[in-house]
């Protein structure tokens, strides 16, 4: 073949005096053949499954057994310079590429005609698909689980776009929300950050998107747009960083029974210093009321006991000590509210344990006071400033000296029946 003077080359390419040098590092078989298709030389590995097929001085139709006969009607059934399938018996196959060489490579002609293997290509295939498909089951299994972990978080969680515009939400959100709808969550996407907070919160949330970076966490209080006009809120920011893009999850906490408990808790409180106060006041009054008695007790003892005693002593006549006698006897059941003249009886039964009440220590006296008014052991102890167990002493101590040790009847039933100590 002349060589053609009006094909150009490029300068800067270095002519090719040999196809060898190019072809030595391909692994394909290679088979160089002349204008009739005659192969004149070889390179690269031959395909097993095709014997003769790297045989020179045939045409190459024959070793790749394409079914041709001859050079004619293999280039108008297989087209130079396109690739073609070549299936073979035993399930092989290969691809086949036929090029023809311009008179700058081979000046009479010719072709390079190149046979690849698919069964390496098709085990990397295999190979590919295979990792292909575990990629895709595990890409799925962790769509499942995150789809699970999302929908079933308690707490109103998003997915937000980096412009603040709701793309997901879960349940728990379009619950608490009150969104309209079947499935609240469902008309969520596509809104906008304000009908997610209430208020100055969808500003310092988009703040804190466009400061945050990837991997951490931005949390703040907030207040959640809801029907009732908001509720407080805790808010946890995370981006998460996509392929080419970012995502925010945003998740509220609902704050409103903290709020809630610590505004009954303030409310408790302020009951609990109104009757510190009161209780306070009665134990005052008390104290008085118990100081007043002990005063009118020694006045009338010193004024009308004493001198009646010191007659009796100085008396030589019994009627003279009987009356004195009696004198006491009027004077004391003023003092205790009962008669001292009866016989023992049930009247003076009860005479006994009124008088009773009198030998009690003052200490006993406050103890039996508070018993009467209804207060536990636990809560005389903080009134009177003293530990549980002494209170616990001093009630062992009073039933004894009431004469109610062995008995059924409680010490509160018993002095529930007495007129206030107070």
């Amino acid at each position: 073949m002349d060589h053609d003077p009006n094909m150009r080359t490029d300068p800067s390419i270095t002519p090719l005096s040999d196809t060898g040098d190019v072809i030595d590092a391909w692994s394909d078989l290679v088979l160089f053949a002349d204008a009739q298709g005659t192969v004149r030389a070889t390179r690269g590995q031959p395909l097993g499954y095709l014997p003769g097929c790297d045989r020179t001085g045939e045409p190459f139709w024959h070793g790749l057994a394409l079914g041709t006969g001859s050079l004619a009607e293999t280039l108008e059934r297989f087209p130079a310079m396109s690739i073609h399938h070549i299936a073979c018996s035993g399930g092989r196959n290969y691809l086949l590429r036929i090029i023809p060489l311009s008179d700058v490579v081979a000046r009479e002609g010719g072709f390079v005609v190149v046979a690849t293997d698919n069964r390496p290509m098709e085990t990397l295939y295999e190979s590919y698909e295979e990792r292909l498909g575990d990629n895709i089951s595990a890409l799925s299994d962790s769509i499942t689980l995150f789809n699970a972990l999302f929908d079933t978080a308690k707490d109103p969680t998003f997915l937000m776009s980096p412009a603040g515009v709701v793309l997901s939400a879960n349940a728990a959100a379009g619950a608490r929300l009150a969104q309209a709808g079947p499935d609240q969550s469902r008309d969520m996407p596509g809104l906008g950050m304000e009908a997610v907070l209430a208020g100055d919160s969808s500003r310092i949330v988009r703040r804190a998107m466009d400061a945050l970076d990837p991997g951490k966490v931005w949390t703040g209080r907030v207040t959640g747009a809801d029907d009732a006009g908001g509720f407080p809120a805790e808010a946890t920011l995370r981006r998460v960083r996509l392929t080419g893009h970012s995502l925010f999850q945003l998740i509220l906490h609902d704050l409103s029974p903290q709020v809630e408990l610590r505004a009954d808790l303030r409310d408790q409180k302020a009951e609990v210093e109104k009757m510190n106060i009161a209780l306070t006041r009665v134990i005052k009054a008390v104290e008085e009321d118990r100081r007043e008695m002990r005063q009118t007790l020694t006045s009338q003892v010193r004024q009308q006991m004493l001198p009646a005693l010191d007659r009796i002593a100085r008396a030589e006549a019994a009627d003279v000590r009987e009356g004195y006698r009696a004198v006491i006897e009027e004077r004391l059941a003023d003092l205790a509210g009962g008669d001292f003249s009866g016989q023992a009886g049930v009247g003076q039964a009860g005479v006994g344990q009124d008088t009773a009440l009198y030998r009690l220590s003052p200490r006993e006296m406050e103890v039996c006071q508070l018993i009467q008014l209804g207060r536990t052991g636990a809560e005389i102890a903080g009134l009177l400033n003293l530990a549980f167990e002494t209170i616990q002493t001093h009630r062992k101590n009073i039933r004894k000296k009431l004469g109610l040790r062995g008995t059924r009847t409680s010490l509160h039933a018993y002095l529930r029946q007495k007129p206030p100590l107070s």
